[in-house]
């Protein structure tokens, strides 16, 4: 079977709710529930791939970045509509935004909600990526300690 790499750069993105703090999951038009991640577009760094996708699959502009490194990263494998092996890789950011409001890009995102990292737990397709939540909320969860959001 064929083999391909490839590699995708995302953001978590989470928002204080009044009594909850809950994170961006969006339906992807294949059918996943995931986060924001998209390919790297020529001469884009990491960063501004992450704020792109970001923008266009939720609409979203408003955000504050964790850190301007990448904080967390998923791998995993699945075979395309072409039988092709694909050995995914995605690297996420981890930013917060004062906005609930998101502007979904019906082409490539068919539905989203903010969850709790319970809540998402349930929904999130693969295992790989509720992991990468809980991280990330661990790390969300001392980022705001340390700060005032």
């Amino acid at each position: 079977m064929a083999e391909i790499k490839d590699k995708s750069i995302g953001v978590i993105l989470f928002n204080k709710f009044p009594r909850s703090l809950k994170y961006l999951i969006l339906k992807h038009r294949k059918g996943h529930w995931s986060f924001a991640k998209g390919h790297k577009e020529t001469g884009e760094t990491p960063f501004e791939t992450a704020e792109r996708e970001l923008y266009e699959e939720a609409g979203i502009t408003q955000i504050e970045f964790v850190s301007k490194k990448i904080l967390v990263k998923e791998s995993y494998i699945f075979v395309n509509k072409n039988k092709v092996k694909v050995c995914k890789s995605v690297s996420y950011f981890i930013a917060g935004s004062k906005t609930k409001t998101v502007k979904i890009d019906k082409q490539e995102i068919i539905s989203y909600k903010w969850c709790t990292v319970k809540a998402a737990d349930k929904i999130i397709t693969f295992s790989e990526s509720r992991k990468l939540l809980k991280k990330a909320d661990r790390i969300v969860l001392k980022y705001l300690s340390d700060k005032k959001f």
